[in-house]
């Protein structure tokens, strides 16, 4: 034990001219696991710090001492790689290898790390006298990056506090007591927090925040935006988890998503059926008629019996949940994390197989007809992450009495066998006009009116009293036993969100382009937020672009070999761009210039204001921040981050405060190569980096690390192995999914953010050295809109062309070539612009810059309305539509404009 007021077993860990004013003993929650740590107040930040408890005393006159780490064995066994099933069910069969794993976790934020096969599961190591028996992990949270923070229930407790960063990184804390959290929480509103959603320019210059009125208000906007037709479905859903409670970081508060669809053994699923969906006005219980009525006869049993003495558990239809620790890790054992925590819940082995999640349809029938202990929800992996459905760690769950081999998820038929396909149908599901129509309904059910009360009863909605907010006080129990029973409790029976609403949820306003014979021009507004990009709002099937205007570059260009565009962005509706060696800084409309023999950048004026007044105008200069000179910069959208690469391979990671740069990491991978091009998305804490041999490396922007290298494979293999090596030209993340667009040499390709290739060109679309593309960008279209458009390339001949992604073929599909030639010579910049992405700004070697928008329907004339209304309602597309007047085929083919290649 050291004393405190010392802080020598802590000093270490904190950033120069930071000093703790006062700390406070915490948990940091992970999953389930829970971890005994410090928060630690400072002037500019607050610093979580694991292994460390404050005794015997108050404030910084107490004692801290060291917790030793704890240490879990599990005993797994792993597949070979390779390994192939022969089951009937799945395509999968029995694999004849029986290796046991013993597996040791040091710590509970340790990963797990394979200690080698064990014949015997009684086979144990000695532990080392030099062994590490202390865990200290410390995370600093800035104000300077803190995003957001929420009050959070801990065991049913409103003692907990989550905080996310920049990044969307999130940081479960509970506190003691409530008055401890309360605490903290005024005292982080009351500092400046210039990047948060409580800053002082959104909240019109208060510097007095109000968290009850400000989450209110919040909310209500979020509600309304979700009415008015300008949120998803699937985002209102996660903002709703989030004011009520819910979270990621605890298992036992997971985010809870609907069921929706019912049909999961048709050959093919029609969104467009009412009969494909469940029925959202009702709980997994009331699924039903049958299965309602006994679960109504239980409820009606449970209160004949019922004399309201103290003590004794009120009625109630379920005596499970829809959401609970068990469940979620019942759906994502097969991925890290959670298959470790799935471990720990069953005693250090994988649960027997028959109780294992190996198929959808299976789980679904349970969950809605078969199983009256089962009215179990999901999790929001099912409409964005495929990874879970499949058994890539390889582990060895066993076989069913039935005799099938658990190893990937079964899926519907409809799904083809293809992990991603049924994500995507599922996501499109959800997004779909029945859903929106009927979605409230179900809100009402788990975060609404419906949740508690007549209304609950009325709804076959109640579950175990200990379920619900406000139900338990473990404060006031004394008795040990007691409350470790009522914690229990908690935990395997899950906890019922928060309730929003005491009235019902508003319905979603659903507005369709076609009224009767004509286009609705009315509905427009309201469908152009969730309309893909470069698509026609009200004909999302057509993508057509027009210039409206061009411009010439003639900022930054000083000292440039040539009159190359190296950047764009749209103020006001007028076009500013830069030169090649530029880069634009958005928020401040100024922009670096690098490339030059001081090894560093400069910071310039790239638009007139009141504040400076003359462009190009010199405001920092900075030396000396590559040992040699800069080949490409790139800042993040917010202007807070700055990446460079180097002629000497190297790529270095800076922070920006709108007057100096300061050095976070520097990056070494690319092996000689210079590094050639760069993107950022702090969104997904991701920076991509390309170099002159081709190479393609991805990289944590959080952790500074590396993740890994993406490799382009063309018909002939590796694109390394061809003999001859081609540049990486563009690197381009799509900050709505993070997938990654890369272009080497004049090869387009398409990754998630885990690195698996999506697709990549059709061979029939290869380039000539006349036309091969000189950049790529990708858009922020969803992976579950089809239709969008998710890549554009221009090319050195001047066109631009639009790209679409193929899901079951794998291929990028070309859209659209944009007919007006403004540009003659090869492109060197693009940029998407537009809240709904609809705009594209691009630049040539010439200087030249012209902005592309999206065709809108009220610019057509009657005919060419009258052939798009013709497509939405047969479903065809303009080349599938056959015409006996001649004049329409020559006005359909001007309004597609040219596709074919040169």
């Amino acid at each position: 034990n050291v004393l405190a007021s010392s802080y020598d077993l802590i000093t270490g860990l904190l950033y120069a001219g930071d000093w703790p004013e006062k700390s406070y003993n915490v948990k940091r929650c992970t999953g389930l696991e829970v971890r005994q740590a410090l928060l630690l107040w400072c002037r500019d930040a607050i610093y979580i710090i694991d292994g460390f408890e404050q005794t015997d005393g108050e404030g910084l006159e107490g004692k801290i001492n060291r917790l030793e780490k704890s240490t879990s064995t599990y005993y797994i066994n792993l597949r070979p790689q390779g390994f192939v099933s022969v089951d009937p069910d799945c395509n999968e069969g029995k694999s004849d290898w029986e290796g046991e794993v013993r597996v040791q976790q040091q710590g509970a934020d340790d990963k797990d790390t394979l200690a080698g096969k064990s014949k015997s599961k009684d086979t144990t190591a000695e532990a080392s006298s030099d062994e590490i028996t202390y865990h200290h992990r410390s995370q600093r949270i800035a104000f300077n990056d803190l995003y957001s923070v929420y009050r959070r229930r801990y065991q049913l407790q409103q003692i907990a506090l989550e905080f996310y960063d920049v990044h969307r990184n999130g940081t479960l804390i509970a506190f003691s007591n409530n008055s401890e959290r309360e605490e903290v929480l005024s005292k982080i509103l009351s500092s400046p927090l210039p990047n948060s959603i409580f800053s002082s320019s959104i909240l019109g210059g208060s510097t007095s925040i109000n968290y009850k009125k400000f989450m209110s208000s919040l909310r209500a906007k979020i509600t309304n935006q979700w009415v008015q037709g300008r949120m998803t479905n699937f985002d209102f859903i996660m903002h709703l988890n989030s004011f009520a409670g819910r979270t990621y970081n605890d298992l036992t508060q997971y985010p809870v998503f609907p069921w929706i669809i019912a049909d999961y053994d048709s050959e093919e699923v029609d969104l467009e059926d009412p009969n494909t969906y469940r029925d959202l006005s009702k709980p997994m219980g009331a699924q039903g008629e049958s299965r309602a009525e006994q679960f109504r006869e239980r409820y009606e049993a449970l209160e004949d019996n019922y004399l309201n003495e103290e003590g004794e558990a009120p009625p109630f239809h379920y005596g499970t949940h829809y959401s609970c620790a068990a469940y979620v890790l019942y759906y994502l054992m097969r991925l890290e994390p959670f298959s470790r925590l799935a471990l720990s819940l069953q005693g250090g082995r994988f649960d027997v197989a028959d109780r294992l999640f190996h198929n959808v349809g299976a789980s679904w029938r349970s969950a809605s007809t078969e199983n009256l202990q089962d009215v179990r929800e999901l999790i929001p992996e099912f409409f964005y992450l495929p990874e879970f459905l499949e058994n890539r760690n390889m582990f060895d769950f066993g076989v069913t009495q039935m005799g099938k081999t658990v190893h990937h998820v079964t899926l519907p038929a409809w799904a083809k066998g293809d992990p991603r396909r049924f994500i995507l149908v599922n996501r499109q599901a959800l997004e779909s006009n029945f859903v929106s129509k009927n979605l409230h309904k179900w809100c009402d059910l788990i975060f609404g009116f419906k949740q508690r009360g007549r209304e609950a009863i009325a709804s076959l909605n109640t579950f175990v009293h200990v379920t619900y907010e406000g139900q338990v006080d473990l404060e006031n129990i004394k008795d040990a036993i007691q409350r470790d029973s009522i914690i229990a409790q908690i935990q395997n029976f899950g906890q019922t969100p928060s309730r929003l609403e005491r009235k019902p949820f508003p319905p979603r306003n659903v507005a369709t382009a076609i009224k009767e014979k004509s286009i609705d021009f009315g509905a427009l507004n309201s469908l152009s937020a969730l309309t893909p990009p470069f698509c026609i709002v009200g004909a999302p099937h057509r993508v057509y672009l027009r210039v409206t205007m061009w411009d010439t570059c003639r900022v930054g260009m000083a000292g440039q070999a040539d009159s190359s565009v190296g950047d764009m962005c749209l103020v006001k509706g007028q076009i500013v761009g830069v030169g090649k060696t530029c880069a634009l800084i958005l928020p401040s409309k100024k922009y670096y210039r690098f490339g030059s023999p001081n090894n560093g950048v400069s910071v310039h004026v790239a638009m007139a204001s009141a504040r400076y007044r003359e462009v190009n105008r010199v405001l920092s200069i900075h030396d000396g921040m590559h040992r040699a000179p800069i080949t490409v910069a790139k800042p993040s959208l917010n202007g807070l981050w700055l990446v460079t690469g180097c002629m000497d391979s190297t790529v270095r990671v800076w922070k920006y405060d709108g007057h100096n740069v300061k050095l976070q990491a520097t990056l070494c991978g690319h092996e000689g190569g210079h590094v050639t091009c760069i993107d950022v998305s702090t969104t997904f804490g991701t920076i991509v980096t390309g170099d002159a041999d081709g190479n393609v490396l991805v990289w944590d922007l959080r952790t500074l690390t590396f993740l890994r290298q993406l490799r382009p494979v063309d018909s002939g293999g590796d694109s390394s192995g061809s003999g001859t090596v081609e540049p990486a030209i563009s690197v381009s993340i799509n900050h709505k999914n993070g997938n990654i667009l890369i272009l080497v040499g004049s090869k387009v390709s398409l990754f998630d953010i885990n690195g698996s290739m999506l697709a990549t060109q059709d061979s029939e679309d290869e380039f000539e050295s006349h036309n091969r593309p000189s950049c790529a960008i990708a858009t922020d279209c969803p992976e579950w809109m089809e239709q969008g458009v998710v890549a554009v390339t221009g090319h050195v001949n001047g066109d631009v062309r639009l790209w679409s992604l193929d899901y079951e073929e794998k291929l990028l599909t070309m859209r659209h070539l944009i007919p007006d030639k403004v540009h003659s010579c090869p492109i060197t910049a693009m940029r998407v612009s537009g809240d709904r992405q609809d705009t594209l700004l691009v630049g040539d070697k010439s200087g030249k810059m012209s902005v592309c928008k999206t065709l809108q329907l009220e610019a057509l004339n009657q005919q060419e309305i009258s052939v798009i209304v013709q497509e939405m309602r047969t479903g065809k597309s303009i080349g599938e539509l056959k015409y006996d007047d001649p004049k329409m085929t020559d006005l359909v083919r001007n309004f597609t404009g040219a596709t074919q290649k040169d």
